[in-house]
C-alpha cells in the first residue's frame, strides 16, 4: 500500500478493493487516507480521502457506493461515489459515538453492530434509500474484534470464543457452534455459501490457519494457513480470491 495502516477497513466493489481509514502507528494517529487496489494492474492508487478521521470501523458496499460506518470514537457515516471519486455524508448511528463498529450488506440495507464502550451491542438496520437508521435485537457479552458477516436473510457475528447468528425475518439472536481456535482481531469474509476467518492473535502469538464454517452443515473446519502474519486488517473477495 502506499501507507502504513492499521486497523483499517476493506470492502470489494466492481472487481476493485478499497481500503479505508485506520490508523498509523508510527505516527501515533487515526487516519481519513483511502486507497483501491486494481487486480488487473496490481496497483494501488490513492483516492479522495474520507471527510473523517476513523479507525475500528464498518464498511460495506451497495448500488456503486462503499459506506463507511462510525468507528472508535465517532458516530459519523459516509459514502464513497467511484465514479466521482467523492464522499458524501450520511445520518449518523443512533446513541452517540461509538466504540467499535461492523458492518455488512443484506438485501438493501446496511446492517451494523455497534459497540459503545460496554460489552453490550445493538443491531442496527440503515436504509440508504429512506436515509434512516432502524434499531433491532441487542446482542451481549460483545468485546471488541469480532466481525459481521451475511449471507440469505442472516446476519453472522463471529468471535473468539462465542459465534451468532440472526435471522432478520424473525430478529432472534441464536447461538452457533465456535470456531475451533480461539482468536482475536481476525478478518472474516463469506465466499460461496462459507464464512472464512483468517489470521489473528492468540495468547499473544500470530493464528495463521484458516478456519471455513459451511453454512449448509452448521460447522467450522481447519482448511489451510496463511503465509503473513494478518491482525488488525481488512480481507475483500475478489472474483473468488482474497485480498487482505
Amino acid at each position: 500500500m502506499n501507507e502504513d495502516r492499521c486497523y483499517h477497513s476493506a470492502t470489494a466493489l466492481n472487481g476493485v478493493v478499497y481500503l479505508m481509514g485506520g490508523y498509523n502507528d508510527n505516527n501515533d494517529s487515526r487516519l481519513r487516507t483511502t486507497e483501491c487496489y486494481n487486480p488487473v494492474n496490481k496497483r494501488w492508487n490513492r483516492i479522495a480521502p474520507m471527510n473523517n478521521l476513523r479507525y475500528n470501523f464498518g464498511i460495506c458496499s451497495y448500488n456503486d457506493f462503499v459506506y463507511a460506518v462510525g468507528g472508535y470514537d465517532t458516530s459519523t457515516v459516509e459514502c464513497y461515489n467511484p465514479a466521482t471519486d467523492k464522499w458524501g455524508s450520511c445520518p449518523n448511528i443512533p446513541n452517540g459515538s461509538s466504540y467499535y463498529t461492523r458492518a455488512t450488506l443484506l438485501g438493501n440495507s446496511i446492517y451494523s453492530l455497534v459497540r459503545y464502550g460496554h460489552n453490550s451491542a445493538p443491531c442496527l438496520r440503515f436504509d440508504p434509500r429512506e436515509q434512516r437508521w432502524y434499531e433491532m435485537n441487542m446482542t451481549r457479552d460483545t468485546p471488541d474484534g469480532f466481525e459481521l458477516v451475511s449471507y440469505d436473510r442472516t446476519l453472522f457475528y463471529i468471535n473468539d470464543d462465542s459465534c451468532k447468528r440472526l435471522d432478520v425475518r424473525v430478529n432472534t439472536w441464536e447461538s452457533m457452534p465456535s470456531m475451533h481456535i480461539k482468536r482475536k482481531y481476525f478478518s472474516a469474509v463469506i465466499a460461496a455459501d462459507n464464512i472464512y476467518v483468517l489470521g489473528g492473535l492468540r495468547d499473544g502469538k500470530y493464528v495463521k490457519s484458516v478456519e471455513r464454517y459451511n453454512i449448509s452443515n452448521n460447522e467450522w473446519t481447519i482448511i489451510d494457513s496463511i503465509e503473513i502474519e494478518h491482525l488488525y486488517g481488512g480481507t475483500a473477495v475478489v472474483d473468488g480470491d482474497f485480498k487482505f
